[in-house]
This record gives structure tokens, C-alpha cells and sequence, in this order.
């Protein structure tokens, strides 16, 4: 035993186990080929490109090879990660691989946009969308939050007979005096939900009120009401194209990963008996 332990194919023999155990346990099955580095005219104008967009000028020779240099640097660095096993139980790199292959995944399927018709069936299917929605001229005096209704009630009839102004009465606060042109979603910001949707059903050119907002009572006048209207596709391709796009793409990945998940047995602990 003692002189076949001496013996150098034994030696060799031994010494391929463990470096085949090293890459087995690194989960490495890398091939000779692998430890070449090639940067072909490809990369070298995929470099420049990047250059020139960073400094709206083209690399000197000195500053190419530099690129080039860093260039082989990280690619060397990525294989020998990945040779060591780097790239396990890290949630970033994990997560960014996720983002990648989702990416790849429906890249080719979604990059043409839609004809016409596909876009006019799609915005049928979301009446109201697309639509222009209504505008408002507003006009509105504050008057807080604990008020005599009969002293709400002599202010709006003064205001509506023209013997008060709106800036003579209510009280002070950090909101506009009046909206021009303004949507329900611009109303909204200012004023709130509540707000915003009772002015739809106020009578143009009268005050109204109290109509409550997130900050108290208001008293409110549309001066002059735009009607909203359907639009043609043409008015909001891109809007609708972009949410064909995004709808395509869910849909898309959700057929990826029920295809992906159907390969594996996958099991929780605490909910699958375990």
C-alpha cells in the first residue's frame, strides 16, 4: 500500500478529485474555453457608444485601451465570482436576475406596437378612460368649521344678490380663491374627493353651499362648466398604446412563470405539512 501511495499517477489521480470536488462543491462545470476573454469589434463600438453618450465626444486611443483594460477586468472578475459561488443567497443579485429574465422573457413579443384596431377594441373596453373629462371656473369663500347656519345662510343670499364680495367674506386660508379651467382630479388636489364631486352637480353662475372639503365648510360658485367628450384614438395613442403595452406584458409574464413554476415541486414549511 505504501509504495502504491507513492506511485504519481495515484498523485494525479487524487489530485483531480479534489479539484473536480472544488468546482463540484462551487458549482462550476466550466471548460477550458471558458477562461478565454474575447472583446471583438462589438464591444469595442458598444464601449465607444457609451463614451460618447457619457462625454458627447469619442475616446482618445489612450482612453479606449482604458476602457477596453476595465472592460476585461469585469468580465475576468464576473467568471471568477461565479466560479466561487458568489452569486448564491444574495438577495440583489437574485432580485436584478428576476428583473432580467422577465425583461428577456416577452422582449421580442411587445416591442411592435398594436395595429388601429386592436387600440380602438381596447379602449372599448374601458368606457370613460380615454375620455376628455368636464372643466370648471370656480369661485369659493372658506368659512371653517363651526358655523351658525343662519349666519352661513344671510352670507350665501348676499353673495347671491351682490350686496357682499367673495373677498369680504370667510375666513383666511392657503387654498385659491378660484380654479380656471380645472378638472375634477385638479379640484380634487385642492380641495378633496367630496369636494371635487359635488361641484359636478352645482347650477353654473349661482353660489351654493356650505359643500364641505377636508378643511371645513365652502361656499362655491361655477362661474362657467366645459362638458367633457369621448376622444378619438388619434387624440390619445400614446396613452392607449402604453397601457395595451403594460396589460401585454403582465399578462405575458404571468404565462412565463406558470410554465416556470409547473417544473418545480414547491413546498412551505407550515403549510404544506411540513
Amino acid at each position: 500500500m505504501k509504495s502504491l501511495l507513492k506511485e504519481p499517477l495515484v498523485h494525479f489521480l487524487a489530485g483531480s478529485v479534489l479539484v473536480f470536488g472544488f468546482f463540484w462543491a462551487t458549482g462550476s462545470d466550466r471548460d477550458p474555453a471558458d477562461y478565454q476573454v474575447r472583446i471583438d469589434a462589438a464591444d469595442i463600438e458598444r464601449l465607444q457608444v457609451g463614451w460618447v453618450q457619457r462625454f458627447r465626444r469619442a475616446p482618445t486611443t489612450e482612453e479606449l485601451d482604458s476602457l477596453i483594460e476595465q472592460e476585461i477586468q469585469e468580465e475576468i472578475y464576473y467568471r471568477e465570482a461565479l466560479r466561487l459561488g458568489l452569486d448564491r443567497n444574495d438577495p440583489l443579485i437574485r432580485r436584478r436576475l428576476h428583473t432580467k429574465l422577465r425583461f428577456l422573457d416577452h422582449q421580442e413579443d411587445v416591442t411592435g406596437d398594436p395595429p388601429d384596431a386592436v387600440l380602438v377594441e381596447w379602449m372599448a373596453r374601458f368606457p370613460g378612460k380615454y375620455d376628455l373629462p368636464p372643466r370648471y371656473d370656480i369661485e369659493q369663500a372658506y368659512l371653517g368649521h363651526e358655523l351658525d347656519p343662519e349666519e352661513i345662510a344671510a352670507t350665501l343670499e348676499g353673495l347671491r344678490q351682490g350686496r357682499l364680495h367673495p373677498g369680504e367674506v370667510g375666513q383666511p386660508i392657503a387654498l385659491p380663491a378660484a380654479l380656471h379651467s380645472a378638472n375634477s382630479a385638479e379640484i380634487a388636489r385642492q380641495f378633496g374627493d367630496a369636494f371635487a364631486a359635488e361641484i359636478g352637480d352645482l347650477e353654473v353662475g349661482e353660489w351654493h353651499g356650505p359643500v364641505a372639503s377636508g378643511f371645513g365648510q365652502h361656499l362655491v360658485r361655477v362661474t362657467a362648466r366645459t362638458p367633457g367628450r369621448s376622444r378619438a384614438l388619434d387624440e390619445v395613442r400614446q396613452v392607449v398604446t402604453n397601457d395595451w403595452h403594460a396589460a401585454r406584458t403582465a399578462r405575458l409574464e404571468e404565462e412565463a412563470f406558470r410554465k416556470y413554476r409547473a417544473q418545480y415541486e414547491v413546498t412551505v414549511v407550515g403549510r404544506d405539512g411540513e
